[in-house]
């Protein structure tokens, strides 16, 4: 079954990367002494060992690069292939960097784990923290992490570092939403080439009901600033890679450095930990959590307390995806996974908690309150991710 990774066994892990990439720096050092009695391990001739990363192969032809030789055939014969060696390797490793937003990784690395019996070892944090141990992990040659949840900020970065390796074929693209296509082609071309992108996540304001009237819920994104909500916000870090980043740019980019200011002013208790902050509020310890991503409704929906709001501008949205380091240990298990949350269950899974599944007949298929929410107008989301970093360094000044 899939299994989390504790910090402790990161930490491990870490450290075994270091001592590795020092021992074989001492045995370069030492190359004209006398000759050891075992072949040294960066000898072409010794197996790898099972620290040791598997490259990445060479990337696949394009669909026009291919289509004179290929069949559909061919196409399912070369995955099967894909699959039967995922299952000899029989594990990966995913960091998922949506911090617990997504419930439905959870869930696809069990079901994943239950169909084709390769365990997945999943350890939740922020996309920032992701990135970091990706970046740390490939720069010292010794990769963790198999494959990564990322949003557009994230492959940016990953492409910056080059850390990250094209996705390839797998059968599942071909069932991906024009409209989720679309979304990502407004940013690049490459988003598409380097992820997966499996939903859609919409963003709110959750509202505490016994704490907040009817009549004086937020109406608009901008009501934020009115002194009445002073201490009693919690608000997703926009100082971080995160959703709090994405709110921060969209309402920057049309209200002005002013409104964040004025929101500022208050006092709006800053969070990383966005999976517990919804409950929260379900506690009454907050009267609104901004911006709230709708992923996470599906823990409190059934409560009497909480209620979700899309103001009238719109909701907030990022595009939630895939990725797969540029060196892994377990490159076929991780591309099986990627295709993985493609599938009718997982996607069905992703409309069934609020998110907007890559797969139109998965979103068919979802309640009519769920399809509601789903179907709200859109007001905006980070669609420059170069400027991310400059973005961060206004919010760093507004929110010291």
């Amino acid at each position: 079954m899939s299994r989390r990774l504790s910090r402790r066994e990161l930490m491990r892990r870490s450290l075994l990367v270091a001592i590795g990439t020092g021992i074989s720096g001492l045995l370069a050092s030492c190359g004209t002494g006398a000759t050891p009695t075992a072949a040294p391990a960066s000898s072409p001739a010794a197996p790898p060992t099972a620290s040791a990363a598997t490259p990445t192969p060479q990337p696949q032809a394009s669909p026009t690069q291919g289509q004179a030789t290929s069949t559909p055939e061919a196409e399912a014969g070369a995955w099967d292939e894909v699959v039967a060696q995922a299952k000899q390797e029989g594990e990966l490793v995913l960091y998922d960097g949506h911090g617990g937003a997504l419930p439905t990784i959870g869930y696809a690395a069990e079901q994943f784990t239950n169909d084709f019996q390769i365990r997945v070892n999943v350890s939740t944090m922020r996309a920032s923290e992701a990135l970091e141990r990706v970046r740390v992990e490939q720069q010292s040659g010794q990769g963790v992490a198999d494959a990564v949840t990322v949003g557009i900020t994230m492959v940016y970065q990953m492409l910056q570092d080059d850390v990250v390796q094209p996705i390839g074929e797998i059968p599942g693209l071909e069932r991906v939403s024009p409209e989720i296509l679309a979304q990502v082609e407004r940013v690049g071309s490459e988003y598409r080439e380097y992820a997966v992108w499996e939903a859609l996540q919409f963003y709110g304001i959750l509202v505490n009901t016994q704490l907040v009237s009817p009549d004086a819920e937020p109406r608009s994104w901008r009501d934020l600033a009115d002194p009445k909500w002073r201490g009693q916000i919690i608000m997703d870090d926009p100082r971080a890679i995160g959703g709090g980043n994405y709110f921060f740019t969209v309402s920057l980019k049309t209200f002005g450095r002013e409104f964040q200011q004025a929101l500022a002013q208050q006092q709006p208790v800053l969070t990383r930990n966005i999976a517990d902050s919804a409950n929260r509020v379900a506690r009454g310890e907050f009267a609104l959590m901004v911006p709230f991503a709708f992923g996470l409704f599906a823990q409190i929906k059934d409560l009497p307390t909480v209620k979700v709001i899309i103001p009238e501008e719109g909701a907030i949205f990022a595009l939630h995806g895939i990725s797969i380091p540029k060196t892994v240990r377990h490159q076929n298990a991780a591309r099986a996974f990627v295709d993985y949350l493609l599938s009718d269950k997982v996607q069905q899974h992703l409309a069934a908690n609020y998110l907007r599944p890559a797969v139109d007949s998965a979103m068919e298929a979802a309640p009519p309150e769920v399809r509601d929410l789903l179907t709200a107008k859109l007001w905006g989301t980070l669609d420059d991710p170069a400027r991310v970093q400059e973005i961060i360094a206004v919010a760093q000044e507004i929110y010291p």
